[in-house]
């Protein structure tokens, strides 16, 4: 029997919805579904960089008849670098709205550190944030993207890692 003590971990970032959503399979219910008794309108999303985050905004507004919260998730689509892979899009932040009656509307604001769209390099040993356009995404699941705003990084970040555990086999990581 293969693996009887250990496991070795191939699939690399392309867990959860990452695999799903970057190998276009279908889901019946897809990362971050949820039910509720009305319904909501995103719109005016905007970004806006400052001291190494991004600020994002969006109004949500509740269209149906009942009162109601609502989840506002952020995805973020980084630039495809050849030399590691990436999916296509990564949960970065989320909030939610106060209990909005119908036909009222919150701004929501998200914000995320530049660091944290950050890819690991295996032959450079660190973390880096690519140079490049940066889709923002806003929707209420990976799949029901309402809005999205893109963004500029004009200089790539690269943040070292020291390699204190090496592997003892070789692994065949999937690739997309």
């Amino acid at each position: 029997v293969r693996n009887v003590d250990y496991t070795n971990y191939e699939e690399d970032i392309f867990v959860g919805y990452r695999y799903f959503d970057s190998f276009g399979k279908q889901v019946s219910y897809p990362f971050g579904y949820g039910l509720s008794y009305t319904t909501f309108e995103f719109s005016n999303p905007t970004v806006k960089e400052e001291n190494g985050a991004f600020t994002l905004t969006v109004d949500v507004k509740n269209t149906g008849n009942f009162a109601g919260k609502e989840v506002v998730q952020l995805y973020v689509s980084a630039p495809a670098n050849p030399a590691y892979t990436k999916p296509e899009k990564e949960l970065k932040a989320f909030a939610k709205t106060k209990e909005l009656q119908s036909n009222e509307t919150q701004t929501i604001t998200l914000t995320v550190a530049a660091a944290d769209l950050a890819s690991f390099d295996p032959d450079a040993s660190a973390w880096v944030t690519d140079n490049g356009k940066y889709l923002f995404q806003l929707g209420t699941s990976s799949k029901d993207i309402k809005v999205s705003v893109d963004a500029t990084i004009n200089q790539k970040l690269k943040v070292k890692t020291n390699n204190i555990l090496s592997l003892q086999s070789p692994i065949n990581i999937l690739k997309r």
